[in-house]
């Protein structure tokens, strides 16, 4: 049987002071131990630069995470004058099969909104 994974990182972090990221810390982790699809992110403050960061290591699912979060991400998102907080994702396998590989992006913009491009194919457009 082959493990599947999916990755996930930010561009880069935010400008965060440490009330601001153990809130929106404790926002992400709100009631994912009770759900049977959970987000799959972990949320972390450093310190020495002032920065928040948000991760997924083996599961990611940008679709589940809490409303709550998102808004209050989108301020945060917006106070560092930024459009958008920008991610890469990668589907990975521990086994070499057709398929199971692949990646993409998405940006959380200041409302809380997600947004994943739309990929189109020169040849699927009938050139």
């Amino acid at each position: 049987m082959a493990n599947n994974y999916s990755q996930c990182t930010p561009v880069e972090a935010l400008k965060a002071s440490k009330k601001e990221a153990h809130a929106l810390i404790e926002l992400l982790h709100a009631g994912q131990e009770e759900t049977d699809d959970p987000h799959g992110y972990t949320g972390e403050y450093y310190e020495n630069d002032n920065q928040f960061y948000m991760y997924a290591e083996d599961y990611e699912n940008s679709e589940n995470l809490p409303e709550s979060f998102l808004k209050e991400l989108g301020k945060l998102i917006a106070k560092t004058r930024r459009k958008y907080w920008e991610f890469g994702y990668a589907f990975t396998c521990d086994k070499m099969r057709p398929g199971e590989f692949g990646g993409g992006q998405f940006r959380i913009h200041t409302d809380g909104r997600i947004e994943y491009p739309e990929i189109k194919w020169e040849s699927d457009n009938g050139k």
